[in-house]
């Protein structure tokens, strides 16, 4: 006669053979994500998608990408803790304008939308792009540098039509309430 078991015993053998159990493991690491990276960091940075042993955050602003890139390492190792495993071999850093506020598993249904259109460009804009470019003498490189600037100020437009600012300090739009952005407030 064999013994009774429990309910959490019998449904962790049943997951353990569908292979469902690492799956669980890593997205109950993705959720406590504050835990696994410390609140500083959960609030500039969230975890976005996991692609095969890739995982894919979310992050405020280029200067936390660059900042994150250092800490890469820790950051890994601190989630395969959490994991019990080697779950993860590789973080990649994405900007976003709003963070997501939950782990959305990639099974996971996401509404698409279509991105808005480009803010169009005033003449003035063009002019001073095309007066930055006089200097240039080949043309292969002056038509890049023009597609690189105009796009630049489409983005720039984008993020000001949804609110963000410059950061009179340092130049980088930011969306938080402050006049400054979150590193030159910190005083960095």
């Amino acid at each position: 006669m064999r013994e009774p078991q429990s309910a959490g015993d019998a449904l962790q053998r049943l997951l353990e053979r569908l292979g469902l159990d690492r799956q669980l493991r890593t997205y109950r690491a993705l959720m406590h994500w504050d835990a696994v990276v410390g609140v500083h960091l959960a609030q500039v940075a969230r975890p976005l998608r996991v692609d095969a042993d890739t995982l894919w955050v979310a992050v405020k602003s280029h200067a936390w990408v660059q900042e994150l890139t250092f800490h890469k390492r820790t950051i890994l190792q601190r989630l395969n803790a959490h994991i019990g495993e080697e779950r993860f071999r590789e973080v990649r850093f994405t900007v976003r304008a709003q963070l997501p506020t939950a782990f959305q598993a990639a099974d996971d249904e996401v509404e698409s939308t279509p991105p808005p259109e480009p803010p169009p460009l005033s003449e003035a804009e063009i002019a001073q792009v095309e007066a930055n470019l006089q200097g240039v003498s080949d043309s292969a490189l002056r038509d890049a540098l023009r597609r690189a600037q105009l796009a630049t100020l489409r983005y720039q437009k984008q993020l000001e039509q949804r609110g963000w600012r410059k950061c009179p300090m340092c130049g980088c739009y930011h969306s938080g309430n402050s006049a400054v952005c979150f590193l030159c407030e910190q005083g960095g």
